[in-house]
């Protein structure tokens, strides 16, 4: 993996130190510069969660990618550039007291400064654009503040966001003792290729931050969040590709 050009893949610089500062640097500029998006799962093309295949798609072939291989990518740098790094799976919670897939979510735990936090470039537009320490401690960032929710009852953790009065639950995850890696979590990114329950072989789904809010294209549907403000419009076959092209920088 080639540091300096996956630096420049994020407009982001090399720097010494490793502090807490640079960490959510280099997150906020991953999220605002390389997507989520599922082309290759609605191309029914398999991904791959190789370091160089992810280095070669994400960095030199420009793209984005889903949760495993853009916190898989990131990982690997901040390993490279020296952080004390490792990865996570966690369960995403759907709404109305139902879970997606179980462990179906990858991100990474940082431990800095003997203080750990939970960093995460692979959630869309819902991604936090820094990181979130698991001691309960509240990260504000712009669009809404996140926590980690420690259960009381059983060895459980909640990432969590807040807009307007609510806590929202994010997603859960076990103990953090409890690490992955990617080829342990490879059974479960096949199911979210190839499985019938999984929404992202049914649509084109893409999402990024931005300074201000995010962008989402979901099927046809197209959101963009500026602040408070929030439209959304449903495209016709044609628009998708140009929404795709302008606001994503690809290639249907």
């Amino acid at each position: 993996m080639n540091i300096k050009k996956y630096l420049e893949r994020i407009q982001a610089v090399k720097k010494e130190e490793l502090t807490l500062k640079y960490l959510a640097y280099l997150q906020k500029q991953h999220v605002l510069n390389v997507p989520f998006e599922n082309l290759d799962i609605m191309k029914e093309k398999p991904l791959s969660l190789n370091k160089d295949s992810l280095y070669q798609k994400l960095i030199m072939d420009q793209r984005g990618g889903v949760c495993y291989e853009l916190n898989g990518a990131f990982y690997h740098l901040l390993k490279e550039i020296g952080f004390n790094a490792y990865l996570m799976a966690g369960t995403v919670y759907a709404g109305n007291g139902q879970w997606a897939l179980e462990n179906g979510h990858m991100f990474i735990i940082v431990t800095l400064e003997n203080k750990e936090y939970l960093v995460d470039v692979g959630f869309g537009g819902n991604c936090p654009r820094l990181p979130v320490p698991l001691s309960g401690e509240e990260a504000i960032d712009r669009d809404g503040d996140y926590r980690v929710k420690k259960d009381k009852t059983q060895p459980l953790f909640y990432l969590q966001k807040r807009t307007g009065a609510d806590w929202k639950t994010i997603y859960r995850f076990d103990t953090p003792s409890n690490q992955w890696n990617l080829d342990k979590i490879r059974p479960i990114s096949l199911l979210t290729e190839t499985s019938p329950q999984s929404k992202f072989n049914k649509m084109y789904f893409l999402s990024r931050v931005t300074e201000v809010g995010r962008i989402t294209l979901s099927g046809n549907s197209l959101t963009i969040v500026e602040g408070s403000e929030k439209t959304k419009q449903e495209l016709k076959e044609h628009e998708i590709k140009e929404a795709v092209r302008h606001y994503f920088q690809l290639e249907l």
